[in-house]
């Protein structure tokens, strides 16, 4: 148990001045500085100026709340952000109607981001958590925020689930994706708890179940693991892969899933049988003045490549080199657009002071080939290294639409 839990959570006036004055600090040059006091605790103190400095990024609304106790980094990094909390909660109001008159369960409560968010409106909501430290805080933070008609349940939420008598209209799960010693795992049954092992049982106590798993687990292992999947949802934020969710419902479901592949503003939407019975066209030629289209990280993790070459008339400038050309802009490509401004080979490009490198199907890894082409990071070029239609590699240096 963190120490500063058997005295108080909130901060005495002493710890409050230096959180206040010392809130844009280095958190590990400040520990290096910080002594001991009587009324003074360091690691309290420096738990709270992490955390908010964390959740400035995450979650600014908390950060914002000097109420907010923040518990040890792990929580803090392993919450969700406010982007991808108010996407949930949007998942939640699409597919549960009447929710006023309806309960919520988050099962793996940990820091109670996605619980503040995807619980309001609900007639009543349980946070389920087995760590006491996180239970006595989020029930001070729920508070603090303004957050009524909860309850703080300190236990393990498969057991909570199958032992309640109640139904309800929404439950979410962010299984641990840690091992006992701490390294990260991916797959649905290394997780904990194990969804495998009681979503029988949870799919008669909820109308509906969102399943946050790691955006590195296949998805086809979810397809053939989970049932009654009627959605699943990769999500990433500012071109970085946050999380994979798989939403499950009571009632059987005999359509096929549907997949989103969700990067900011970026919706890109399909079935993964239209993926595999499509052909993509592939560019019979590469040169000055077409465009270049890069799929976001949704769309590289979702993989539906042969689709995007239908969907927007492109082509892909061979069948495993996942980057796109045309003749003409297409405006609304989910991913970066980039015009051509030549193609060559390693020894046409020693000439650029500083660009910006990206390998696609190129034996040689970003890094390697920047240091090949003595080339510093950063500007206004891109260089594409990539393997056309013919086998040939090629570089191509393009500018951002």
């Amino acid at each position: 148990m963190d120490t500063f839990l058997t005295s108080s959570l909130t901060p005495t006036s002493s710890e409050s001045s230096f959180i206040e004055s010392h809130i844009g600090a280095d958190v590990r040059d400040l520990a290096l500085r910080l002594k001991a006091a009587e009324d003074f605790r360091p690691k309290y103190v420096l738990q709270q100026i992490a955390g908010r400095q964390a959740m400035r990024r995450k979650m600014p609304v908390w950060a914002e709340n000097p109420r907010i106790v923040y518990p040890v980094h792990l929580s803090v990094e392993q919450c969700s952000s406010e982007a991808t909390a108010n996407y949930k909660r949007g998942i939640v109001e699409r597919f549960c109607t009447d929710i006023s008159g309806k309960m919520f369960a988050d099962l793996t409560g940990g820091f109670g981001v996605d619980f503040s968010v995807m619980s309001a409106r609900f007639s009543k909501a349980f946070y389920v958590e087995r760590n006491a430290d996180l239970c006595a805080i989020a029930e001070h933070n729920f508070k603090a925020l303004g957050i009524e008609n909860h309850s703080i349940v300190n236990g393990d939420g498969a057991d909570f689930i199958k032992k309640s008598g109640e139904h309800f209209g929404v439950v979410f799960i962010d299984p641990a994706r840690r091992d006992s010693a701490g390294g990260k795992t991916v797959h649905v049954q290394d997780c904990e708890p194990n969804i495998l092992d009681f979503q029988d049982v949870l799919m008669t106590k909820t109308d509906i179940a969102i399943i946050k798993l790691s955006p590195m687990l296949d998805i086809s292992e979810c397809l053939l693991r989970l049932k009654n999947i009627r959605e699943i949802h990769v999500l990433a934020v500012d071109g970085e892969c946050k999380e994979m969710l798989v939403v499950l419902t009571a009632e059987k479901n005999d359509d096929e899933p549907k997949i989103f592949a969700v990067n900011d503003s970026q919706i890109f939407s399909f079935l993964r049988s239209r993926e595999q019975n499509c052909a993509a066209k592939i560019a019979g030629r590469v040169s000055e003045g077409m465009y270049l289209y890069e799929p976001n990280a949704a769309i590289m993790k979702a993989a539906p490549f042969n689709l995007l070459s239908e969907c927007f008339s492109i082509r892909k400038v061979a069948r495993n080199s996942h980057l796109y050309v045309s003749t003409d802009l297409v405006d609304d490509f989910p991913g970066r657009t980039f015009r051509i401004v030549r193609v060559g080979s390693v020894k046409d490009f020693k000439n650029i002071e500083k660009a910006n490198i990206a390998v696609r199907n190129f034996p040689l890894r970003a890094d390697e080939l920047r240091k090949k082409l003595k080339i510093k990071d950063g500007g206004d070029v891109y260089i594409f290294a990539t393997t056309l239609f013919d086998g040939s590699k090629v570089l191509m240096e393009t500018g951002k639409v």
